[in-house]
């Protein structure tokens, strides 16, 4: 049952699935909050304990498979590990009766949606970049609470006595601070006196960068976490393939360097037999089909595999035609950019002739 269960979670039934029940228990709970009748509440209650309860089994099977894999702790300490706990509290408490449950219920109801995290990569990468670029997240965060506080007790020793109802205290002052280094401005609280305003101008300027600076810091992070991500499935793509397997790291590298991200929609032609053949690709997701006119049985390449390789070595036409039979998404060498890596590693070409006389036997 354990091993028809890790089989499962490969499929994308299983991601789909519990995508939606994740989102269905969470929109239950946020409906659930709202005034409605008896009977409607029974059935939306009904309706909540069955989608919860089939997430606590999903939280179920994954510490079966991890007691088997040997891998509880760790599956338990993760971050996958507690959202998946989180998912189960909901459930548990529709079955106990309470003063105050439902701050408890609907608190761990709402989290439950982080569950979806664990299927999407760039919500995985957006996590790592919040991890790698923590230091300067809280270095920003400081100057910003020091900003605000600074800026809090010049308007308040300024505006005390003009302007007492809004900024009494340092502590009101903060909350016009706060709108007017996040640019927000609500208009509820404004000094009155000059050296108050220019003041205020001084805020709002300072605003403008201050509060863009943990964004920008977000951004870089994110942009370079993404080429990272990029050139590490590359590297291990390019490292795979036959034609590139004995060459050397830093070879590998540059290859990796070249490659672009292509997509391609199901059924789309991505070569056409006749064509003249200008660059090999690299099949990242989904799956094509190579049809060869002259024999009955096309050829299925899936993830992982690669096509169009003999357009590195020579100006040919197309033998085949490739059509995507699912959305794709795959790296592409171009030949221009391959000839320039040849002038600089001549070695390689030799390898690629060796592969693809034995493939095609067409040199």
């Amino acid at each position: 049952m354990i091993q028809a269960f890790s089989e499962l979670k490969k499929s994308s039934f299983y991601t789909y699935f519990i995508i939606l029940v994740t989102v269905m228990a969470t929109f239950s709970i946020a409906i659930e909050s709202a005034e409605t009748g008896n009977f409607y509440s029974f059935t939306i209650f009904q309706i909540e304990r069955i989608l919860f309860g089939v997430l606590t089994i999903d939280y179920f099977f994954h510490i079966l498979e991890a007691l088997q894999l040997k891998r509880c702790k760790i599956y338990l300490q993760s971050f996958e590990g507690f959202v998946d706990f989180i998912a189960v509290v909901p459930f548990v408490l529709t079955f106990f009766d309470f003063q105050n449950i439902e701050v408890v219920k609907y608190t761990f109801g709402i989290a439950t949606f982080l569950k979806i995290a664990r299927f999407s990569d760039a919500l995985t990468i957006f996590k790592d970049v919040i991890i790698s670029e923590r230091k300067s997240i809280l270095a920003s965060l400081y100057l910003m609470f020091l900003l605000t506080f600074f800026i809090s007790t010049i308007l308040y020793f300024v505006e005390k006595e003009a302007n007492p109802k809004g900024f009494g205290s340092i502590i009101e002052s903060m909350w016009w601070s706060i709108v007017t280094l996040a640019t927000v401005g609500y208009g509820d609280v404004v000094p009155i006196t000059v050296l108050g305003k220019l003041v205020g101008a001084l805020a709002s300027i300072i605003g403008l960068g201050m509060f863009a600076l943990p964004a920008g810091i977000l951004a870089n992070g994110f942009a370079q976490e993404l080429k990272r991500v990029k050139y590490v499935t590359s590297w291990n793509l390019v490292a795979k393939v036959p034609i590139f397997s004995e060459l050397d790291k830093g070879t590998i590298s540059e290859i990796a360097r070249l490659l672009m991200v292509k997509r391609f929609t199901k059924n789309e032609v991505i070569i056409k037999k006749g064509d003249v053949g200008d660059a090999m690709y690299f099949l990242l997701e989904g799956e094509v089909e190579v049809v060869f006119p002259e024999k009955e049985a096309n050829v299925i390449l899936n993830k992982g595999d690669f096509f169009g390789e003999i357009a590195l070595i020579k100006d040919v036409k197309r033998t085949a035609t490739v059509k995507a039979k699912k959305r794709c998404e795959m790296f592409e060498l171009t030949s221009y950019d391959f000839k320039k890596l040849v002038q600089s590693k001549p070695e390689i070409i030799k390898v690629i002739e060796s592969v693809s006389k034995d493939r095609f036997d067409l040199l």
